[in-house]
């Protein structure tokens, strides 16, 4: 067993190869079998002398945008430095290719190294744009082929990834948080590692993936699960009550100063102690005790008392309580920033995260999305009864619109006056409580009410840090409901995002591409009756275009023969493809794309850390015009080509195009 196999199996996935961390699964074998059949058929035809140069590219930019964030180049390059077929790989190769495989070619592949490749790239964290090759690779035609589908697995996802993170980044803001919530949504923990890795890439402050953590040196953050609240049912099931002082030592009743502060705290908020759940009261308390100086609440988990009354009742009763009770009152303007009478829920079809007259609503989910959340009173367990469901169907009106009873308003008010007792009985034992999450309903509103909420007590109580307390925002967030929110003037500092985010739901692949453009110094062009599948030909070089306000204007590509454009030079750009559409460009500053960062069996550049890399995102997309970078219809970035390549692209297209023939 050689040295990769043993780091494999004695440190798991991740292999520690001094200078970084190795994932163990990216490996030779990791590529697809028509990779080594071709490299059996090459090698049989004597190819094993020719040279090739192949460009890793995309075709178009992901999400409907008009960008691309380029990401992965350092697991490429670790993957070089480690390709070394072992003698296990080759035993199960002979196993596993068709009969007849020469003994030689084995052997020929268990002296493969990637010493004689020269991989060029731009920049990781830079913005990329379709057609541009990201990486471009030359080297012994055996080896470079073996190395494409490694190499676009290790940039397709990553790429994908960071441009998203980038994507949620520009929309929230840069005063909001982000958070990385998607280790349990993730396409398995190679997935959930990645997702973390290049979430923080794209601009994320935080993940709550403690190995990517470990991994990446990514800051871990987190709260409880709602498991927690409920797993106390009263403050009889409080063992440990007692904190030690901050400054003096002393241990204090933490639970009887909360207790005190939330018969004061019931009338400000105007909610009702005999609302509030005990064993939410417990929980928070317990939770305090174990993280004074780093206590964040779950405040949406537990309904108030009086549902239980409503549960007891039979259905048509139920539906009738519904209709009288849940009339909608008036809402002030205040409160999500619309009008009384406007909806800001689900209209015509179209989802907004909003709030109706007072009435909290599922995070604009249509209703049979809307979740609620389960029931505990101080006596009872958690149940989701048929009730509920009910309660579901009888509160869907004409137009569509699912609203939610009182309850899940007084849930979350509930959750709010237990955790701003436990925070003011920190606060008097010299500890700063952090903040809440929320997590179901309706996210403006209730952030909204959260803040009021907030400033009364922070008034009241002349605590003037309780205006700064963090309100954290998760459930089934994507980039659409941060546009939504931002529309209602939410109140979040924070937003937790997992699925949307790690599964790139909108897009689920970027679709990177692997294509030969050149062997042996001859230029080789793939045609196709779809042109945007016409590769561009020969070994070529890549430069960015700036204007004088320091904007990208082009990206242009150029025979690696050619001059580089000149600063205040006019550099004639074309269309790859459209003959007609060209323009004179004076560029001011003039960028390479390219660098060697591998060749002769060596990195040849120094490479970021994961922080530099995430400042390189953020810097690259503060060269494209906003116009290039707005969600709704973005302006295409413009590539080109110069004059040179156009028409040998063109005269190299005519020569390998069939001649038909009529009769």
């Amino acid at each position: 067993m050689n040295d990769r196999e043993l780091s494999c199996s004695a440190g798991g996935q991740f292999m520690d190869r001094g200078r970084m961390n190795q994932n163990g699964v990216v490996q030779p074998l990791l590529t697809d079998l028509y990779q080594i059949t071709m490299a059996y058929a090459y090698w049989k035809s004597d190819k094993t002398d020719d040279t090739a140069v192949f460009d890793l590219f995309f075709r178009n930019n992901p999400f409907h945008g008009e960008f691309t964030i380029f990401a992965g180049l350092e697991e490429c390059l670790k993957f070089l430095d480690s390709f070394h077929y072992s003698q296990s790989d080759i035993e199960y190769l002979k196993q596993t290719l068709p009969e007849g495989i020469e003994h030689e070619f084995f052997e020929y592949l268990g002296n493969l190294t990637a010493r004689d490749v020269t991989l060029y790239a731009i920049d990781e964290g830079t913005v990329a744009f379709p057609r541009v090759p990201i990486i471009k690779i030359e080297g012994p035609l055996i080896i470079v082929q073996l190395l494409e589908t490694t190499l676009l697995t290790l940039v397709n996802y990553a790429s994908l990834m960071a441009t998203n993170a980038a994507r949620y980044r520009m929309v929230a803001g840069k005063h909001v948080k982000l958070l990385e919530f998607g280790l349990r949504r993730a396409q398995g923990p190679d997935g959930g590692l990645s997702a973390s890795k290049y979430s923080y890439t794209g601009g994320f402050d935080g993940t709550s993936n403690v190995l990517a953590g470990k991994l990446f040196n990514i800051p871990v953050k987190g709260t409880h699960a709602h498991a927690y609240i409920t797993s106390f049912s009263s403050i009889g099931e409080l063992k440990t009550r007692l904190l030690k002082h901050k400054q003096t030592g002393i241990m204090e009743d933490l639970l009887e100063h909360a207790i005190r502060h939330r018969a004061m705290l019931s009338h400000l908020l105007d909610v009702s102690t005999e609302e509030s759940s005990e064993g939410e009261l417990a929980a928070m308390v317990s939770y305090a005790i174990a993280f004074p100086d780093g206590f964040m609440a779950l405040v949406d988990t537990y309904d108030v008392k009086s549902r239980e009354t409503e549960q007891t009742n039979t259905e048509p009763k139920l539906i009738s309580k519904i209709k009288t009770e849940n009339s909608p009152p008036k809402l002030k303007p205040s409160t999500n920033g619309h009008q009384n009478g406007q909806i800001n829920g689900q209209i015509n079809g179209h989802k907004t995260n909003g709030h109706q007259n007072g009435i909290a609503q599922n995070g604009g989910k249509s209703p049979k999305d809307t979740k609620i959340q389960d029931t505990k009173t101080s006596t009872t367990t958690t149940t989701t009864t048929a009730t509920t469901k009910a309660t579901l169907k009888t509160t869907t009106v004409s137009n569509g619109t699912a609203y939610l009873p009182k309850y899940v308003e007084k849930s979350f008010r509930s959750g709010l006056l237990n955790f701003s007792a436990v925070a003011l009985a920190l606060n008097d034992l010299g500890y700063h409580a952090l903040g809440i999450r929320i997590d179901s309903g309706d996210l403006a509103y209730l952030s909204c009410l959260a803040r009021e909420s907030f400033e009364k007590v922070a008034e009241r109580f002349k605590v003037p840090w309780f205006n700064k307390l963090t309100i954290v925002a998760s459930n089934d967030i994507n980039e659409d409901t941060i546009l939504s929110l931002n529309e209602q003037g939410h109140k979040i500092d924070c937003f937790g995002i997992g699925t949307h985010l790690v599964t790139c739901q909108r897009q689920p692949a970027l679709g990177c591409v692997y294509k030969l453009v050149e062997i042996n110094g001859q230029p080789r062009i793939k045609l196709s009756q779809d042109v945007e599948k016409v590769t561009m030909p020969g070994n070529k070089n890549a430069y960015r275009l700036y204007s004088a306000d320091g904007h990208a204007l082009i990206d242009l590509l150029q025979k690696v023969s050619e001059p580089p454009p000149a600063v205040s030079q006019k550099v004639l750009c074309r269309h790859p493809f459209q003959e007609s559409k060209r323009a004179y460009v004076i560029p001011s500053h003039v960028e390479s794309l390219y660098k060697v960062y591998w060749k002769s069996g060596k990195i040849c550049q120094q490479l970021p850390t994961l922080e530099q890399v995430r400042e390189k995102v953020q810097i690259s997309l503060k060269t494209l015009r906003n116009d290039h970078k707005r969600t709704l219809n973005p302006t295409p970035y413009k590539v080109a080509v110069s004059d040179n390549l156009y028409n040998f692209i063109h005269d190299l297209w005519l020569q390998n195009a069939p001649i038909g023939e009529l009769s």
